[in-house]
């Protein structure tokens, strides 16, 4: 976990230092814009994977099936 922390800091100092401020704020955008996607898209598929896992813990307890 120490590298992609590391990423994490210096890729901003790296692309601002190398190509300026219009860069950075495009990049930083572009991590937002990226960031909320997969946020949303992680939320939705947590919900999606409780609901199987109900649905199966249900079909379980109704049949009296043990595992």
């Amino acid at each position: 976990m120490i590298i992609p922390g590391l990423m994490v800091i210096f890729t901003p100092l790296i692309i601002g230092s190398l190509f300026g401020p219009k860069a950075i704020a495009g990049y930083l955008a572009g991590v937002i814009v990226s960031g909320v996607q997969m946020a949303i898209s992680s939320s939705n598929s947590g919900g999606a994977w409780d609901n199987a896992k109900k649905y199966i813990e249900g079909i379980i307890n109704y049949f009296n099936i043990t595992i």
